[in-house]
C-alpha cells in the first residue's frame, strides 16, 4: 500500500465518514458483502459493461490509473487483462483500502493481485511523473470531484499523449432545470438508505452533504474541454427496466440496454472516452 499526497479536511467530510464505517462493516462480511453493499455490481459485469463501449477495450493495457478507485473491484477487472501491467488504485478513504481491497484483488485476481497497486491518496494529487500512464478510468466517482477541472487536469498531466481516460458515471439531460438539480441534492436520506449505510436513524443527511453531485450532458462536456482533453466516444449504458425504456436522452447519444443491473443511480451509466488535446507547435522557420 502506497500513501501519496491528499487533502485532509476531506477527511472530515460525510462522505468520507459513510464510506468508512461501510468499509468497516462490510469487510467483516467478506467479498459478497463488499460487492453488494459498496460497489453495486460485480467483475464480471463490469467487464460486460466495458466492452460495450466502441472500440475501447483492446485500448486497455500498459499502466493504468484507477482514480476514486473504491474497494478495488474495476481495477483487478482491468488487471485481469494480460496487456495490463499494473493499475495504481487510488482511493482516499483509508480503511476501504486496507480492509476491503486486499479481499477483492484476491478474489478477482488470485496469485496476480500485486498487479493493482493500492494507493490511500487523492485523485487531484497523483505522484506519478508526467507521461507516464497508459490509460485512466473512474467508475462513479468523478461527480463526488469537488472541482472536475483541477481533476481532470491533474488526470491529463500523468497520461501519456495517446492515453486514453474512461469517465463512466451519471449525466441529466442537458434540459434539466436548475430547480431539479437543487431538489435532488437536497432529498434527506430516508431511514433505509440510513440503516442499509449503518448510519444513525435519527441522522438527517442531504445527498449534497454526502458528497454528491449533479451534472448535465454540457456541463461534463464543458469541464472536458476547459481541462484540456477532446470527448471521443459518449455512450449511454442501460439496465433495461421500464422506466429507463421510456426515458431519452436529449443530447443524440447512443444507448445501448443490458439484462442486468448496473446498480447505483437509475441502473443507467454514462461513458465518457476522452484523449489528452494535442499541444500546438509552432514552427519557428522563416518563410
Amino acid at each position: 500500500m502506497l500513501t501519496w499526497k491528499y487533502d485532509k479536511n476531506k477527511l472530515t467530510t460525510e462522505e468520507y465518514i459513510g464510506n468508512k464505517i461501510l468499509a468497516q462493516k462490510t469487510s467483516e462480511k467478506g467479498y459478497e458483502a463488499i460487492i453488494k453493499e459498496y460497489v453495486y455490481i460485480d467483475s464480471l459485469e463490469v467487464e460486460k459493461t466495458i466492452k460495450l463501449i466502441p472500440e475501447i477495450w483492446g485500448k486497455i493495457k500498459g499502466i493504468g490509473i484507477d482514480l476514486g478507485g473504491g474497494v478495488g473491484c474495476i481495477s483487478s477487472t482491468l488487471a485481469k487483462k494480460q496487456d495490463v501491467e499494473k493499475i495504481f488504485c487510488i482511493e482516499l478513504v483509508e480503511d476501504v483500502v486496507k480492509l476491503c481491497q486486499p479481499i477483492v484483488k484476491k478474489q478477482i485476481l488470485n496469485q496476480k493481485h500485486e498487479k493493482v497497486i493500492s494507493v490511500v491518496g487523492d485523485y487531484n494529487f497523483l505522484e506519478l511523473p508526467n507521461n507516464s500512464v497508459d490509460f485512466a478510468i473512474s467508475w462513479d466517482a468523478m461527480h463526488h470531484s469537488q472541482d472536475p477541472v483541477i481533476t481532470f487536469q491533474e488526470c491529463k498531466r500523468v497520461l501519456k499523449e495517446n492515453g486514453i481516460f474512461i469517465i463512466i458515471d451519471r449525466a441529466h439531460n442537458n434540459s434539466t432545470p436548475d430547480k431539479e438539480i437543487e431538489r435532488m441534492l437536497n432529498i434527506i436520506y430516508d431511514k433505509e438508505f440510513l440503516q442499509r449505510n449503518y448510519r444513525k436513524l435519527d441522522k438527517k443527511l442531504t445527498r449534497k452533504e454526502n458528497g454528491e453531485h449533479e451534472y448535465r450532458f454540457s456541463e461534463w462536456k464543458n469541464y472536458f474541454n476547459k481541462s484540456g482533453f477532446n470527448l471521443i466516444s459518449s455512450t449511454i449504458i442501460k439496465t433495461k427496466t421500464e422506466d429507463n425504456l421510456k426515458m431519452q436522452n436529449d443530447d443524440r447519444i447512443k444507448e445501448i440496454f443490458t439484462d442486468y443491473e448496473l446498480g447505483a443511480f437509475g441502473n443507467r451509466k454514462i461513458a465518457f472516452v476522452l484523449t489528452p488535446q494535442k499541444k500546438l507547435t509552432i514552427n519557428s522557420k522563416r518563410e
